[in-house]
């Protein structure tokens, strides 16, 4: 479809007549006063100003969505536009691309602009003085000037005559300048003396020539219309248009259709977010999780699209959102005594099902937290939230919950949350959470990082790394293994790839306390030993009684402990039969 174009007259018109909207995905009005004036030079100087993207609905289409009306008078302290309340009865358009360029025109040529005068306090309601859009009708006829001015400001003097520009809007491109400058100027004979004196005239009457001329050219707004497609198309295309400003993400556009039904919303949202990541930022919760987790809570569909987040969804996060918000701190606050962190949760969403268990009231002791762990562990080792999150989402939440015959309403199938028994829900894609020896074997092939972290920390029970800040330390220093440095140790003849791969793996790594593993720093595994209780290190480590501890002998001190580092993890991890 090709483009098509329309004048600043028409749109202000259509505006006006109630045929143009903001989709709720748009942010809110941000253009300063100097942006807009340079848009207004921009158009007297016939400099391009961008095409536009429109999105034409039918009522009935338009009813489905949130939408708000074009801001007219712009106040500093309290702006924000007013949200859509009633049902469309014919069809209308939204504005997907060119909200700011629009909202500028419409609020110089058709409202107010209030900000706040210098020194002034916010509170005082004076200090936002009404001030009106406004061109400089004197000065060189390419030097077009725009200012907001207030009535006081835009007294005239003999080298500025501010001329209101509302004024000239609608009025046909073949009106008489000279016409318009006697509405103007009247029987004032100080204004005319300013007008009718010198060359005053001549600039006057071709600054209010190119307006008539600018704001009724037929191919000045320039707009891509998209017909009746739905809001989760849009918002493909709204991302993909927008991609030049502040990038915007789907979750960041639904959103703003949440919090359009919720005038707290936002404030509540950002606040929660910050409350689960703490003052010590230990970990990143971000929009996109607490919107998909709200769902999962509220037992509303797992669809990350626009029309999951319906009022009646919205109303359903709203009513609960005292529960939401107590079951999310709860769950946060077992992930840090399990001591997790951002570095170590692979996945945000391995808390929403233990936020969910908590949000039904599921009995909170040791016991059952015991158990909530093995779900977290399993559910990261297990990678199942790769891909599509949602899918996995929804098959734990089907395994967590049985629905009332009387009520209707879902709750827990079991009050004592028991793995053994939840291990074996049924999960789309082939994923699952039991695990069995190959995973293990899988699981002792990694090396270093958060996925490593977490088996250590199954091997580890008894750390408290909630308090303690553990490292993930190289028992046979990894500065060792350089070629040159294991040829001047006499080893030439090793594997050293083979070595080199080896040194990173978790055979080779254990679980150390971070003031201890720095002081440990690149000493040999053996002369670190001896200055311990030798046999109560390996017991806790994992190591052979007869293991020699010599770099020389790395290669069977690496396959003798994953042979016991697999046999405690077997008996940890394997699975129990239903």
């Amino acid at each position: 479809m090709a483009y098509s174009n329309l004048s600043i007259n028409e749109l202000i018109k259509d505006i006006t007549a109630n045929k143009y909207y903001l989709p709720a995905i748009q942010r809110k009005f941000v253009w300063g006063e100097e942006k807009i004036c340079t848009l207004f030079n921009s158009i007297m100087r016939n400099y391009p100003i961008g095409t536009f993207l429109f999105w034409d609905l039918s009522a009935e289409k338009a009813n489905e969505y949130t939408f708000y009306e074009f801001l007219k008078n712009y106040h500093e302290r309290d702006s924000k536009n007013e949200l859509v309340r009633s049902t469309f009865t014919t069809e209308i358009r939204g504005v997907l691309d060119g909200q700011q360029r629009i909202s500028s025109m419409y609020i110089a040529l058709q409202g107010v602009y209030q900000t706040k005068k210098k020194y002034a306090k916010s509170a005082d309601n004076k200090a936002y003085p009404e001030r009106k859009f406004h061109m400089d009708l004197l000065g060189d006829e390419n030097d077009y000037v725009f200012k907001f001015l207030s009535e006081n400001e835009a007294m005239p003097s003999d080298n500025e005559f501010y001329f209101p520009v509302r004024d000239i809007l609608f009025k046909p491109g073949y009106a008489d300048p000279d016409e318009i400058l006697e509405e103007l100027v009247g029987q004032d004979p100080d204004k005319r003396k300013i007008i009718y004196s010198n060359s005053n005239l001549k600039f006057a009457r071709k600054k209010i020539s190119r307006l008539l001329f600018m704001f009724n050219e037929s191919n000045l707004i320039s707009y891509f219309k998209i017909d009746n497609k739905d809001l989760d198309d849009i918002l493909d295309i709204f991302v993909r248009v927008n991609s030049g400003g502040a990038v915007l993400s789907k979750s960041d556009l639904l959103f703003s259709t949440l919090v359009a039904h919720w005038e707290d919303g936002r404030k509540e949202i950002e606040r929660l977010i910050a409350d689960m990541n703490g003052e010590d930022m230990l970990f990143s919760f971000n929009t996109d999780f607490l919107m998909r987790t709200c769902l999962f809570l509220v037992d509303a569909p797992m669809n990350f699209k626009v029309k999951t987040f319906d009022k009646t969804n919205i109303e359903k996060i709203h009513e609960s959102w005292g529960e939401i918000r107590s079951a999310l701190i709860s769950a946060v606050k077992i992930l840090r005594e399990f001591g997790f962190n951002k570095a170590r949760l692979s996945s945000n969403y391995a808390v929403t099902p233990v936020a969910y268990y908590l949000f039904k009231n599921g009995v909170d002791n040791k016991d059952t937290k015991r158990e909530l762990h093995r779900l977290v562990t399993n559910s990261l080792l297990k990678q199942i939230y790769s891909g599509q999150a949602d899918t996995a989402l929804s098959a734990l939440r089907e395994g967590l919950r049985v629905k009332d015959d009387k009520s209707g309403k879902f709750e827990l199938r079991d009050k004592r949350f028991s793995f053994d028994k939840f291990q074996h829900t049924k999960l789309s894609g082939g994923k699952r959470l039991t695990i069995d020896a190959q995973d293990i074997d899988d699981f002792l092939d990694h090396k270093k990082g958060a996925f490593g972290f977490l088996v250590l920390s199954i091997l580890y029970p008894d750390l408290k790394l909630d308090q303690v800040s553990f490292h993930q330390d190289h028992m046979h220093p990894y500065s060792k293994f350089t070629a040159s440095k294991l040829k001047d140790a006499g080893l030439a003849g090793i594997d050293t790839d083979g070595w080199l791969d080896m040194r990173n793996k978790l055979p080779n790594l254990q679980l150390l306390e971070g003031l201890e593993n720095t002081q440990k720093q690149a000493e040999n595994l053996s002369d670190w030993v001896k200055r311990k209780d030798e046999n109560d290190y390996r017991k806790r480590n994992y190591i052979p009684v007869e293991q020699s501890l010599k770099m020389a002998d790395f290669e069977s001190f690496y396959k003798n402990r994953k042979a016991m580092l697999k046999e405690s993890l077997e008996k940890k991890l394997l699975i129990s039969q239903p």
